[in-house]
Formats: C-alpha cells, structure tokens, sequence
C-alpha cells in the first residue's frame, strides 16, 4: 500500500479527469428543458441546446402518456436534472474540486512515533486540516511509542474527511479510515479527533 492518502488522491486525479474529458465532449452550448407539443395532441420532455430559435434537440425523454401518469417517471423533472449538470456546471465543479484537492494535499509531517508511517516519526497528513484542541504531551524517556488515552494530537493524519467526502461524490469505494497504513507502527486510537 502507498502513503496514506496517495492512493485516494491519485484515483480523485483519475476520477476527476475522466468527468472532466466527457463534459468536455458534450454539446457547449447552453443546456435548457422544454415541454414539446406533439403532433398528435401529447406532450414530452426535451433537452434542448443554443439559445432563442438557434437550439439542438440533445434528448427526448418519453411521457409513456398510454399508462398511468407515475410521479417517478416525471419526464420533466427527469429533464430539469440533466439540464443542472450540463457541461459548463459540470467543469465548473470539476475546477472546484481540484482547488479542495491542492488545499488539502496531504504532505509528510513529523509525528508522535504511534502514527509514524515512514521509520522516521513522520506520517501523510492534512495541511489545511487541524484538530482545533490538541493535547500537550512531553513524553518521558521510554514513553515515546504509546500515546496517552484520549491524545488529540494537532495534526489531522491523510486522508482528512474533506478529501474521503470529495473521493465520495465521485464513487469512492475505499476504506474510509485508510490511516491504517503498512507503515503505521500502531493504529491510531478512538481517542483521535479529525475536523
């Protein structure tokens, strides 16, 4: 296993990249709904693209007017969505998500020897992330590799909860406490806090 947070970054890069590609590809042009009159006396749902009389059909979304109207089938709300995460919205938050991504780039830190990662009492942590009440601790001779019960230490370990929740809205399946590394001496304790 890499450093902690190595692995969740690098699939966010991934991840953001790949949505990043396909709204890239997608029509540009302003995304809107429309109620589409029919012919023959219906109505549906369409995705148009362009503006005033300038516009692209993108989708049709069927009314399945011959059954039953059934409220999660709303074409028209259905529509509403995809028109939320048109390409432009959808690059907009990509380039947000990568400004959280530097901000909270995990980085190596020195450490107390129980979260020690690398052989040399440093470990991935948080730059921006920081408990808001860490614990003074001056460890006797010996002391050094067992923390006290409910340390808080100051430094929030990788992946802090930001870069788990963003890795989520992409479809993070990992391990939500992937502080629990190889090179970590002991686990951290329940006693840890993250903000």
């Amino acid at each position: 296993m890499t450093a902690a947070g190595e692995d969740i970054l690098a699939w966010l890069e991934t991840a953001i990249s790949r949505v990043e590609e396909a709204a890239r590809h997608a029509t540009q042009a302003p995304w809107h709904s429309h109620d589409t009159h029919l012919d023959h006396g219906g109505h549906t749902a369409t995705i148009l693209a362009g503006a005033d009389n300038n516009t692209e059909l993108l989708a049709w979304l069927p009314t399945m007017s011959h059954e039953p109207w059934d409220e999660a089938r709303n074409a028209w709300r259905n529509a509403d969505h995809i028109v939320m995460h048109d390409p432009r919205s959808v690059l907009r938050r990509c380039a947000a998500d990568r400004k959280l991504l530097e901000l909270h780039r995990p980085t190596w830190e020195t450490v107390e020897w129980p979260h020690d990662q690398n052989g040399k009492g440093e470990a991935m942590t948080c730059p921006s992330c920081r408990n808001a009440d860490p614990t003074e601790w001056h460890p006797a001779p010996g002391q050094a590799g067992t923390l006290p019960e409910g340390f808080v230490p100051s430094y929030v370990l990788a992946p802090c909860p930001t870069l788990l929740g963003l890795a989520e809205g992409y479809g993070w399946e990992g391990t939500t406490d992937s502080r629990r590394t190889e090179g970590a001496q002991t686990p951290p304790t329940d006693g840890d806090q993250m903000t």
